[in-house]
């Protein structure tokens, strides 16, 4: 009985090590974004947030629009987040998280830092950034 119970615990522990944690497909989801930044790529960025995107005023389409500003203003980009919590509630989450943003043009370096929270919702599968940009 005792053999039994060990060998169906240690099958249960491998099959969960083998699948994605949500937690984990979120902060997938926080890396590309990190990583659309640091490229410039607004494609890479768009495929983060959800085309259902609104926050103060701003739809998928402006946020598309400022990105698109950003990308072709700043020579370069350089975004990092740390201390990141996540909360999740079935099929929403939220991340609260420091942040740390370097923006350079024509050698004119400008620093911008702090606390930021987003809100998450899952869609087919990825998760998708709805609110808090």
């Amino acid at each position: 009985m005792r053999k039994a119970f060990v060998s169906a615990l240690l099958t249960l522990l491998f099959l969960s090590a083998c699948q994605t944690s949500e937690e984990e497909k979120i902060y997938q989801t926080l890396r590309q974004r990190e990583e659309a930044f640091q490229k410039k790529d607004l494609s890479l960025y768009l495929s983060c947030i959800s085309g259902g995107y609104q926050d103060k005023g701003e739809d998928f389409d402006r946020l598309k629009d400022r990105m698109e500003g950003y990308f072709k203003t700043f020579d370069r980009i350089e975004y990092s987040a740390w201390d990141r919590s996540v909360q999740i509630t079935g099929e929403n989450a939220e991340v609260v998280q420091q942040f740390q943003l370097e923006v350079e043009r024509g050698g004119k370096r400008k620093h911008y830092s702090g606390k930021e929270s987003l809100f998450l919702k899952k869609d087919r599968g990825k998760w998708k950034i709805t609110k808090g940009l």
